[in-house]
């Protein structure tokens, strides 16, 4: 899972520098919030709503 949502936020992370690069730093660290935002609120679903136990 920690993996997958790495991956996918180094594609987004570099799809948006080649699609903006006059927009850099900026878009860059709103991409890293919302993705830890994102992982936030993953692991709170897994944990609180479905009781998983993440090791």
């Amino acid at each position: 899972m920690v993996v997958l949502l790495s991956l996918l936020e180094g594609l987004a992370i570099y799809l948006n520098m080649v699609a903006h690069p006059d927009n850099q730093p900026g878009l860059t660290i709103v991409i890293v919030i919302l993705f830890a935002i994102a992982s936030g609120f993953g692991v709170w679903y897994r944990t609180r709503v479905l009781g998983t136990e993440i090791s």
